[in-house]
């Protein structure tokens, strides 16, 4: 689950109709449909260059709730991709900001860093800090990472499955040795209309489950499908949180200065 619009993508060779169903690689009709298969036409239905977008997050926990305001801003470049969020409101952490550096593949980490202006201090976020809450959110600083590389996982095809009316291949997918996650697996359900996630079920590294993710609103934007809106429930700590992007554009033409560490103390 990455946190601008879940299913950013880079292309990775395969064509993707305008619709956001992406076409058979060469030989696969000929074989039955495999796990990575699917993983691959998800992350073929993002072909966008860079995005923007303003978003809501809604924390609701034991009876109390809050409210956060803020804008994103993502860009590709190659395999890798840099994001930026910044908040808005409430005016306690009104300009927190976080940069976040994506690489594909497993020989380089990604990079997390925060700004909090009130301590006029950037801080990098690693280690176990990954794996903390995302600003007392049901997201972990690992879950907004935009680069979700489809070769640091592998995949099995669990079934199908009609969820909320959608018609779902149920994917199973297991982070390789290295991959930096909290995580021991995730369990998912693919809508076979357009390839994007329809609910996300998470495991902790004992294997036990830690919360669900539903993708409650599929947009079609700019000839792109797009997830605009997730409900995140972790039932152990009576905690729910969702996110709703509002104004979302894609191929905005992003300048690269805006991914540079001089944009967190702007």
């Amino acid at each position: 689950m990455r946190f601008r619009t879940v299913d950013v993508a880079v292309a990775l060779g395969l064509s993707c109709a305008l619709a956001g169903v992406a076409t058979a690689q060469p030989g696969e009709a000929d074989r039955p449909l495999t796990g990575r298969d699917i993983a691959l036409r998800m992350d073929a239905v993002d072909t966008s260059k860079d995005s923007s977008s303003q978003a809501t997050m809604t924390i609701t926990r034991k009876g109390k709730t809050l409210v956060r305001k803020l804008i994103t801003y993502s860009k590709v470049y190659g395999g890798d991709e840099r994001s930026l969020i910044r908040f808005q409101h409430p005016s306690d952490i009104k300009d927190v900001t976080y940069l976040i550096w994506s690489y594909q593949g497993l020989e380089k980490l990604d990079d997390i860093w925060v700004y909090l202006p009130a301590a006029n201090l950037v801080r990098r976020i690693s280690g176990a800090s990954k794996h903390a809450s995302f600003m007392r959110s049901d997201l972990a600083n690992e879950d907004i990472q935009e680069k979700d590389d489809v070769e640091e996982y592998d995949y099995k095809i669990l079934g199908s499955e009609i969820i909320d009316g959608v018609d779902c291949y149920i994917l199973e997918r297991i982070p390789k040795e290295g991959k930096d996650t909290q995580y021991s697996k995730q369990v998912e359900w693919i809508r076979k209309d357009n390839w994007l996630r329809q609910r996300s079920e998470y495991y902790d590294k004992k294997g036990k489950y830690l919360k669900t993710a539903t993708y409650n609103r599929h947009q079609l934007i700019d000839g792109i499908w797009t997830i605009t809106m997730v409900t995140v429930e972790t039932p152990k700590k009576q905690s729910k949180t969702v996110v709703e992007w509002q104004r979302l554009q894609y191929n905005v033409g992003l300048e690269d200065n805006l991914f540079e560490h001089s944009q967190l103390q702007r």
